[in-house]
């Protein structure tokens, strides 16, 4: 395999993800990369805030960084992470939405040849309420999911946990009134649900037509006027059926939004529970860069 255009990288990992299998593949990926000449440090997370900060302080000639984790690790090293240095990615979370939406080889051994081509792509960011979204900002049902995930987990999740977490909230989610401006124009609504998305995958199961892409300056609002239970599984049926938008949901590509509601309404980012409203969402003006197959 022939050298890579990157001279020193630094892995960042959270060594409890992938039920504890990450540890040992950011080891496989140091051995790898050091095939191919170059110097790597890897880096172990415990707690978070720890990727943001390690990233914060990058020193001079690393040109890669590494993410080996679920999506929430990625979040923070984007978050504090130069757009003129590339990063690599190794899904081993719950979800990987980023790394099912490009094709991310889920291996060591196949994430090296991926760094060795160097071939990549811009994926936009945008500021969420002091914190960073780059797949999916949800107001509504998706949030008070995310809220029930966190008050009730203690300790590494899995998928089955989620579905229990839906069906907890389907019995009771009470919808807001929820107002919406898109780039300083009121959306007329109300709206019940709004999804702010950067990806065509959503929940792991449904996808979004919306033609998105991760690097045209925009995410796509889609809009829902109704959250009661008969219209969440006619919402989830359309979804899986890649009929979404449709029907009584819209879809609005913007770059700024804020979100109002009658009463605190959960909010997450990108899976993470992130508080109640309001919302004020803005993309950042630079891309970062990451290498895809």
């Amino acid at each position: 395999m022939r050298p890579t255009p990157f001279q020193r990288a630094l892995i960042v990992v959270n060594p409890i993800a992938g039920r504890g299998r990450a540890r040992e593949a950011a080891a496989a990926l140091r051995e790898g990369l050091g095939g191919l000449q170059m110097a790597v440090e890897v880096f172990e997370t415990g707690a978070r805030g720890d990727a943001a900060r390690r990233v914060a302080e990058l020193e001079p000639g690393v040109d890669l960084v590494v993410s080996v984790g679920g999506d929430g690790t990625l979040g923070e090293i984007l978050e504090t992470l130069s757009t003129e240095i590339p990063v690599a990615v190794l899904p081993l979370g719950t979800a990987n939405v980023l790394g099912s939406e490009v094709r991310l080889p889920r291996d060591a051994a196949g994430l090296v040849r991926v760094i060795a081509q160097g071939r990549s792509t811009g994926l936009d960011t945008a500021r969420v309420n002091g914190g960073i979204s780059f797949l999916v900002t949800g107001v509504g049902f998706d949030g008070a999911i995310v809220e029930d995930v966190q008050a009730r987990r203690k300790g590494p999740i899995t998928k089955m946990f989620y579905v229990r977490s839906v069906l907890r909230t389907c019995l009771r989610f009470r919808p807001s009134k929820l107002k919406v401006c898109i780039d300083g124009k009121e959306e007329p609504g109300p709206w019940a649900w709004v999804l702010i998305s950067n990806v065509r995958g959503y929940g792991g199961v449904m996808r979004l037509t919306t033609g998105s892409k991760l690097d045209d300056g925009l995410f796509e609002v889609v809009l829902f006027p109704r959250a009661g239970i008969l219209s969440l599984v006619g919402y989830a049926l359309r979804g899986l059926m890649g009929r979404l938008p449709g029907g009584s949901c819209k879809m609005v590509r913007a770059s700024r939004v804020q979100i109002e509601a009658d009463r605190p309404t959960p909010v997450q980012i990108d899976g993470d529970f992130a508080g109640h409203t309001p919302v004020e969402f803005e993309v950042r003006p630079q891309c970062h860069r990451l290498l895809i197959p």
